[in-house]
């Protein structure tokens, strides 16, 4: 039987891949499609457009993916998933 200690540690560990997960989510897309704009620029003389546009690309793939993982949350929680 586990005690009090390897549940709070448990729980700990939990919410802290939970967090990990988010930043890794939030951080991939807009490094990549920020870096990826600024490089455009940069070869075609446009600054700031495409860097703009990575980045409001980068907003949607975010937005969509904290959403699926809100909605995992949810589900495996036994809430609404919509």
């Amino acid at each position: 039987m586990a005690g009090p200690d390897k549940k709070a540690n448990l729980k700990l560990l939990q919410a802290l891949s939970l967090v990990w997960d988010i930043i890794i989510i939030i951080a991939v897309p807009t490094i990549l499609l920020a870096l990826g704009g600024r490089w455009l620029d940069r070869r075609l003389h446009s600054s700031p457009w495409f860097t703009l546009l990575g980045l409001l690309i980068a907003l949607a793939i975010v937005y969509l993916l904290v959403s699926r993982k809100a909605k995992d949350i949810a589900k495996s929680l036994g809430g609404p998933s919509a």
